[in-house]
């Protein structure tokens, strides 16, 4: 076997730019929270169905946020693991906006007050959805990642942020 194989086989997968390194974390950072979360819904899935809205578009678009969540974050998190942050980007926008599908029929049916049991923000209704669409958007004309990725971590981030503020204030204050 010649050198030149050998160098030209090790050229096939180049090593990540140092200032993308933190993009990479933060976006796994976000990709592990998202897969977490998914958690919740997967065992709700898999198990007892009656805890479903019903037979109409509002469970179809709850079990459909339910069924890909899951598939969505681990993909994201892979892509950012090796490196594909662009890729990761996009299938974390669509983690957005399947998140925000499934809450519109709710949202429809009740408006922004306690729908549902859970009250839905406008922040989850108007602001998250054009987030994770222009994180799209930056990430398929493979412009601005940092921006991208901010966009796109918005929704997430802010989440974990309404539940460690709920589970301190639990903490505090008792239930």
């Amino acid at each position: 076997m010649n050198s030149a194989a050998i160098s030209a086989g090790s050229a096939a997968f180049p090593a990540p730019a140092p200032r993308l390194l933190a993009l990479r974390i933060l976006l796994v950072i976000v990709a592990l929270i998202e897969l977490i979360y998914s958690q919740v819904g997967a065992s709700m899935l898999l198990g007892d169905m009656t805890v479903f809205p019903g037979p109409g578009i509002r469970g179809a678009l709850l079990k459909l946020d339910m069924a890909t969540h899951p598939v969505l974050a681990l993909a994201a998190l892979i892509l950012a693991a090796i490196g594909r942050t662009r890729h990761a980007i996009l299938v974390l926008g669509a983690v957005v906006l399947t998140t925000w599908l499934s809450i519109m029929p709710s949202v429809a049916l009740h408006g922004l007050g306690a729908g549902g049991g859970t009250a839905v923000t406008p922040a989850q209704v108007i602001v998250f959805p054009l987030t994770g669409a222009c994180a799209i958007a930056l990430a398929a004309r493979n412009q601005w990642p940092w921006l991208a990725a901010a966009l796109v971590s918005i929704p997430t981030l802010m989440g974990t942020f309404r539940f460690v503020a709920f589970a301190i204030g639990v903490a505090i204050n008792g239930f």
